[in-house]
């Protein structure tokens, strides 16, 4: 695994390699730059890990939910995102203070970024493939960008897979919303 320094200039894309399978890869063609791996089949803990660091990731709360963020085999939250009650944005609290928007960019929630507290986008998510291909109608994937400002950031590693995550939580918690009214 490289670390993400080597990706500038570079189309990065979080890909899933099977459909049957939750975890994912950040590439940029073979360079491997991260990865995502889900715990169990339908739980929401995840393992991210990256050239630098290790993290795990999980939603909890139901009334009031939110996604932790700490060091792998760890008890201490490293950040906190908050969602809205809309789901499309939230905040991330890091523990140092600092904090992130995460928001839809479109309509139609396909594209997503990460702001600063001056609201300067920092990178950003959109859905889709490296390649048009039939196999890949069933997988989620995304092509992911960052900007200059995104460039200097020390956390810019965590960005990129908690973003990562959160677009993969709401992509299966629409399938889940479909499913239950389809057998409605």
């Amino acid at each position: 695994m490289e670390p993400i320094t080597n990706a500038k200039n570079l189309a990065l894309y979080w890909v899933q390699p099977k459909a049957s399978q939750r975890y994912f890869l950040l590439l940029s063609d073979e360079r491997e730059f991260a990865s995502l791996e889900f715990k169990s089949a339908f739980g929401s803990l995840a393992v991210a890990i990256t050239s630098e660091r290790q993290w795990s990731f999980k939603r909890v709360g139901f009334f009031n939910p939110r996604v932790t963020v700490r060091r792998l085999n760890e008890e201490i939250d490293l950040a906190v995102y908050h969602p809205r009650w809309t789901g499309s944005e939230g905040t991330l609290s890091m523990a140092g203070g600092r904090s992130f928007t995460w928001k839809a960019t479109n309509f139609w929630a396909t594209c997503y970024t990460f702001l600063d507290s001056a609201g300067e986008q920092l990178l950003w998510f959109k859905e889709g493939a490296p390649e048009s291909r039939f196999s890949n109608l069933f997988k989620i994937q995304a092509k992911v960008d960052i900007e200059a400002a995104g460039w200097q950031l020390p956390d810019l590693e965590l960005l990129l897979a908690l973003g990562w995550y959160l677009l993969i939580l709401r992509h299966e918690d629409a399938a889940a919303g479909a499913a239950a009214a389809a057998a409605v």
